[in-house]
């Protein structure tokens, strides 16, 4: 099959034989005699994208870059020109990094620019996002070693992305990240202005410096994966809480997380989403620095660690002589002799067993977590978060009764705890009991009412249930906190 590389038509695919587009009727190129178009994978400010064939490589899949931007004046047009020919050279000059897309061709063709660049088999982020749901903080500690040591290499050639999001970063089939779409980048001065009123960067993830000034340093990519680190932890795109608080909601971001990160964590998320460039990490080597200066922490699903009850200890000693003959006295008393060195023998504590099971869950191995969870309630029948997360790992395998009664002993334990709430509120709503699962959305709004995921899923549960009324109002307190 081959597409038509005529930017006006919606380019649907026609046979090898066919000469003209049946859709638009322009003619059917093979470029170069070599790259032949087969379909169209979108479009942007510049032109359009194509997954294409290699002919000379037996048909081995490249992507070519078509330079057809929507502009309008001279001035317009040269700048984004200038974008599409300065992308070829980030690419010649970044591409033999193996997480870089390599430039294969960049040529002009029936007066239009053309550039052809190796194809990456993987999904991007976004889709990942769309597809798996929110990435845990082991996730987005992966993501950053990866993404920042990719971003050591960009800058240290002087060069600026300017458009990082989770769209422009592609996980391979090998689980290693790539970052695609240096058309954005800059080379890098003391300071790099674009023309007054031209913005390059995608809204919510790019910094202010570089949406009002056009100005772009290595701190203004760190900002955006900062932007990007949340998109994926929150689902909630920055551009949304953009519009609303404009760069306000990079010292609230934690709020509209459905699970809490890390101190260490969070401290860095903080360094990055700074508002002004001076204040941020200024260079990819600070982050990885920051990053593995810290030990990795066990990771929570949902809940802050808690301090095991003082009358918890940590380890039981038990004392055996080791003989090869056993004495039983009066009263059942069983005495093990034969030698003089006692043996100790260490036992897990419950949080031990909680850790464990942290890293079990965290690893996907939800019944071994719920495992480790049991231990930890038999050792300290009052360990709150034990429930929590024994819950939310039945809550993976599809068993919501029972994570209903692990998050109803959370609270039988600790009334206030507004988490444990919305938790069994979520999974009653699921199992289709609307009104309980808002009695739960109440209580847990009663115990923090700043609690803006309790409002927006009680807004749902209205929606269900036909209130529109009080859904909106619900949707209008969580956008509020």
């Amino acid at each position: 099959m081959i597409c038509c590389l005529n930017s006006d038509c919606h380019n649907p695919p026609n046979s090898d034989r066919t000469m003209f587009c049946f859709s638009c009727g322009t003619g059917l190129v093979v470029l170069r005699n070599r790259y032949r178009p087969i379909k169209s994978l979108g479009a942007g400010g510049f032109g359009k994208t194509y997954l294409a064939e290699d002919i000379d490589k037996l048909n081995q899949k490249c992507v070519i870059k078509q330079f057809a931007p929507q502009v309008q004046g001279t001035g317009a047009l040269q700048k984004a020109t200038e974008l599409f020919e300065q992308e070829a050279r980030r690419l010649e000059q970044l591409g033999e990094h193996p997480q870089i897309p390599t430039l294969l061709a960049y040529f002009e063709q029936e007066n239009r620019l053309y550039l052809v660049q190796q194809f990456i088999d993987g999904q991007n982020l976004l889709a990942e996002l769309q597809q798996q749901g929110i990435f845990n903080e082991q996730k987005i500690r992966e993501l950053l070693l990866d993404l920042l040591d990719i971003l050591k290499t960009v800058h240290h050639h002087k060069v600026i992305h300017r458009d990082i999001k989770p769209e422009n970063i592609i996980r391979r089939s090998d689980g290693k990240l790539v970052l695609i779409d240096l058309g954005a980048s800059k080379q890098l001065t003391a300071t790099v202005i674009t023309q007054i009123g031209t913005t390059i960067g995608s809204f919510g993830y790019a910094p202010l410096e570089q949406m009002q000034g056009g100005e772009a340093y290595p701190a203004s990519d760190l900002y955006s994966v900062g932007a990007t680190c949340f998109h994926l932890l929150s689902g909630i795109h920055p551009w949304e809480l953009w519009q609303r608080q404009g760069y306000g909601w990079v010292t609230n971001w934690r709020q509209y997380l459905q699970q809490p990160v890390s101190q260490e964590l969070g401290r860095i998320l903080d360094k990055l989403l700074q508002e002004e460039y001076q204040q941020r990490y200024q260079s990819a080597a600070e982050v990885l620095q920051a990053l593995n200066s810290q030990p990795i922490p066990v990771t929570q699903p949902l809940t802050p660690p808690i301090t095991p009850s003082p009358r918890q200890k940590n380890s039981i000693p038990i004392y055996l002589v080791v003989i090869p003959l056993i004495v039983l006295m009066g009263g059942g008393t069983v005495y093990l002799l034969g030698l003089t060195n006692p043996i100790r023998i260490e036992q897990k504590s419950a949080d031990t067993y909680y850790k464990e099971g942290l890293k079990k869950y965290n690893n996907k191995d939800f019944r071994g977590a719920i495992e480790d969870y049991t231990q930890a309630i038999k050792i300290n029948p009052n360990y709150v978060d034990a429930y929590i997360n024994r819950g939310l790992a039945h809550d993976e395998l599809g068993d919501k009764p029972a994570a209903i009664e692990d998050y109803s002993q959370a609270i039988k334990i600790n009334p206030n705890y507004a988490l444990a709430y919305y938790n069994r509120g979520v999974a009653r709503s699921v199992l289709g009991d609307k009104q309980a699962a808002i009695e739960d959305y109440n209580q847990a709004i009663k115990n923090n009412p700043n609690y803006a995921l309790a409002y927006y899923n009680r807004g749902i549960t209205h929606d269900d249930l036909g209130d529109k009324q009080a859904a909106i109002e619900d949707y209008n307190q969580a956008i509020k906190n």
